[in-house]
């Protein structure tokens, strides 16, 4: 999980990955924290309040929500990627059903916008539904929820995917991922989750300013034949 300035927000999320990991004993649970050296200091309020239980790699001379999460795959020891958020919009409780789906894709995403998923921010969710429907039915890209930034991957599966040209600015490099998926032919599917609000301070996302850039993203990666 890539952080800065979520010290509340992962004190309260990290026991609930556990709790649910737990149930799940076919899988030994590693959890990594890549902070971007966080003024209210997460890192040690992580690192205090769950020791090694919990890997936190602290940058202090590099930021970026995309190349965080590279640093952690980089570190992590084993064979399957769960990607999500610090903030607490992605939950937990999600992951058992997105492990199992991977038995049967290469790729689960969690998303909001088919049965069963959703967005407590009603606002965001109109808003960020009418932004996928262009990228699902104007430039094809492969899913109904191509933003979520939550999503099960097998690690070797990753790397055949070029994870240095995905992970790359903010969140668009989830618009990397499962168009790289596509192309490469990679079964992808989809589980539904329910978002979140965030439980304490300021989301870094600005809506527009993102849907301008996600959508330049979007574009190049269909004109990109390389």
């Amino acid at each position: 999980m890539p952080s800065y300035n979520e010290r509340e927000n992962l004190t309260v999320l990290i026991p609930k990955i556990f709790d649910v990991m737990r149930r799940l004993r076919a899988y030994t649970t590693e959890i990594i924290v890549v902070d971007d050296d966080s003024p209210d200091h997460t890192a040690s309020a992580i690192q205090k309040r769950f020791g090694k239980r919990v890997r936190v790699i602290v940058r202090k001379r590099v930021r970026g929500l995309a190349t965080a999460i590279r640093t952690g795959i980089a570190h992590s020891h084993g064979d399957i990627i769960v990607g999500m958020d610090a903030d607490g919009n992605h939950n937990p409780i999600s992951i058992p059903s997105l492990l199992r789906a991977l038995s049967v894709s290469d790729l689960v995403v969690g998303s909001r916008f088919i049965h069963g998923g959703g967005m407590h921010d009603r606002v965001r969710y109109i808003a960020s539904w009418l932004f996928n429907a262009v990228l699902r039915y104007v430039l094809l890209f492969p899913v109904w929820d191509n933003t979520s930034g939550y999503y099960v991957i097998r690690k070797k599966t990753l790397f055949q995917m070029k994870p240095d040209r995905i992970y790359q600015g903010y969140g668009d490099y989830h618009l990397r991922l499962v168009y790289a998926a596509k192309t490469l032919g990679f079964r992808v599917r989809e589980v539904p989750v329910f978002y979140e609000d965030r439980r304490y301070g300021q989301s870094k996302s600005r809506l527009f300013i993102m849907a301008v850039s996600y959508l330049r993203t979007a574009i190049n990666l269909c004109f990109d034949k390389r």
